[in-house]
């Protein structure tokens, strides 16, 4: 276990005119899975390139964000048709959930569920800029799916690394720090698999009306990866208890399809909430720090300090 990282620092880029500015981070040391994880971000800033280092979210207004998730998703469909009509659908809105759930099956198909499973046909085959839109193409799913739920801004970024492989498993004891609790400026470890979680499944309705994704679509948290989600924002109490709730209402529904693969109700496995890893140390005001990010929508580089 690796004592010695003192601090995370994130380098955020206004694109426009090239400014930049950091934010510190302490991570929480006291947790062994803050120490391996800091290991993997060391190793991913060092061998690996950020990909999409535009994914902010909820900075702007409510249209603004519409129009980019929009426009996003479009232009993935856009390449990936222009190379393999694989798409036969466009999507004209953000809660056409079922076009939603369509896509981010054909993603699943023709990427493969496994970074294991990514040399399907077509992947192998197909040119680069087309592998990098049916990558995007989850995410541009994901980003519709939050732009569609937002009753209220929850500014946040997500951070991953191009190709960074997915090896590393939770440990059982991991699952009791899962928060659904957010903090302002708390850094969590974003899930990280190729397919959905209870928590997932029960927002998009997939075993419901809206089913497009296999059975073995259905991954729980089990592997973590560098690739980590900075929140600033903090829930209040009802959206907490109400998201727990629903989701744990929504495994009782359909038990059957858990239980025959080994999940119970409140399986800690199936754990709400998101692994909280490090904390913004900073002087600067909420509000000034969300200013400084509207402006600096890009994450530039990261890096963990000895």
């Amino acid at each position: 276990m690796n004592q010695n990282y003192t601090h995370i620092t994130i380098e955020f880029k206004n694109t426009d005119n090239g400014n930049t500015f950091d934010l510190n981070f302490t991570p929480r040391l006291d947790q062994q899975i803050t120490h391996r994880w800091l290991e993997l971000v060391d190793l991913a800033t060092r061998m690996y390139q950020i990909d999409q280092p535009e994914r902010f979210y909820d900075f702007d207004s409510q249209d603004a964000e519409v129009e980019r998730a929009l426009y996003q998703i479009q232009r993935d469909i856009d390449i990936i048709n222009n190379h393999s009509h694989l798409i036969d659908r466009t999507i004209e809105s953000i809660h056409d959930q079922d076009t939603l759930n369509y896509l981010h099956n054909i993603f699943e198909v023709y990427h493969g569920l496994l970074d294991t499973q990514e040399a399907t046909e077509y992947w192998a085959n197909a040119p680069l800029h087309v592998r990098e839109a049916l990558a995007d193409l989850n995410i541009d799913v994901h980003r519709c799916e939050h732009v569609q739920r937002r009753t209220t801004a929850h500014p946040r970024f997500v951070t991953t690394w191009y190709g960074l492989p997915k090896t590393h498993h939770y440990f059982d004891v991991d699952y009791d720090l899962f928060t659904n609790k957010y903090q302002f400026g708390t850094i969590y470890l974003t899930y990280c698999e190729i397919g959905k979680t209870l928590e997932d499944l029960c927002k998009d309705k997939e075993l419901d009306e809206h089913a497009y994704a296999s059975a073995e679509a259905f991954k729980p948290y089990d592997l973590f990866s560098a690739d980590l989600h900075v929140k600033f924002y903090q829930r209040n109490s009802t959206d907490i208890i109400n998201e727990e709730t629903d989701t744990w209402k929504y495994f009782e529904k359909h038990s059957e399809f858990f239980e025959s693969r080994g999940y119970s109700l409140y399986d800690k496995r199936l754990t709400v909430g998101m692994l909280p890893v490090a904390d913004l140390n900073t002087t600067l005001s909420n509000t000034e720090v969300l200013n400084l990010l509207k402006d600096h929508q890009f994450v530039n580089k990261v890096s963990v300090v000895k």
